[in-house]
């Protein structure tokens, strides 16, 4: 089901400040058995991008009614949550000129499939040629400029389905849509999200269940060169969950017992 304000549409006016210039938040969000997953932290990350972005008034009562009706004849699906500054009385990049109430714009669509050995094999994975830009005031919430994203996945291929971002200084940031994390002996590390890049739910949720399983988990800078320092690693996004990385470029990780645990400790979360 497509809504737009709480009306079935599949379209916005051209005047939208989200199509006229990504003045706009986004969310992406697994629903089993009609359950959306995580749905408070997603809820929580949108609250933080308006913040940033300073889009007021969005009647969160509303948005509850409209995820509701969007999903009522949804078992499992991904639903989409786009929130707009709204449709501008005028254009130019002044905000003052905007109305009141931002869009909110809901779609759903089949879980998209991929190859269960991703999870359990793992995926080769390289480092994209594309560096992302830092821009603190932007960083870690979901906005819709997502340029370098798009642009990078010109590189993938079927050998290799996700990649590495990097920085301007070579520090590693993130997948192409996804978070990484690293492992060494029993302790797991991910890169510190402060001037780029995404601070993902999924990366949020498997925090949160590594330290309940007595995990240690460190968020740090890991520069290009250091992934041979670590036993393994795995990328994770909220509709893919967890996805094992078996080499970087010509760098090959062995089996990993722990990664192999965590796993399973998403699918029970996600699935119970």
């Amino acid at each position: 089901m497509n809504l737009v304000n709480g009306k079935s549409s599949s379209s916005i006016s051209i005047f939208d400040r989200g199509f006229l210039y990504g003045d706009s938040i986004f969310e992406t969000i697994l629903v089993i058995n009609k359950k959306p997953n995580n749905l408070n932290l997603h809820l929580k990350r949108i609250k933080s991008g308006c913040l940033s972005l300073k889009i007021k008034n969005l009647n969160y009562s509303l948005l509850s009614k409209y995820i509701n009706k969007a999903l009522i004849n949804e078992k499992n699906c991904v639903l989409n949550i786009n929130i707009t500054r709204g449709t501008a009385k005028k254009r130019g990049y002044n905000i003052k000129f905007c109305p009141l109430r931002p869009n909110i714009i809901l779609t759903t669509s089949k879980i998209p499939k991929f190859p269960a050995s991703y999870k359990t094999n793992g995926i080769k994975t390289k480092f994209s040629s594309m560096k992302l830009s830092n821009s603190p005031n932007l960083s870690k919430i979901k906005h819709s400029n997502r340029l370098e994203q798009i642009i990078a996945t010109n590189e993938i291929t079927k050998n290799f389905p996700e990649l590495i971002l990097c920085d301007q200084k070579n520090y590693i940031i993130e997948g192409i849509s996804s978070n990484i994390f690293f492992i060494k002996k029993n302790i797991f590390y991910t890169p510190m999200i402060h001037e780029s890049g995404v601070d993902g739910v999924m990366k949020s949720l498997i925090i949160k269940i590594l330290k309940k399983n007595n995990y240690q988990v460190l968020e740090k800078e890991i520069k290009k060169e250091e992934v041979k320092n670590y036993d393994g690693a795995f990328f994770c996004n909220s509709v893919r969950l967890i996805w094992n990385i078996k080499s970087i470029e010509k760098l090959k990780y062995k089996e990993n017992k722990f990664i192999k645990n965590i796993i399973e400790l998403v699918n029970n979360e996600i699935y119970k």
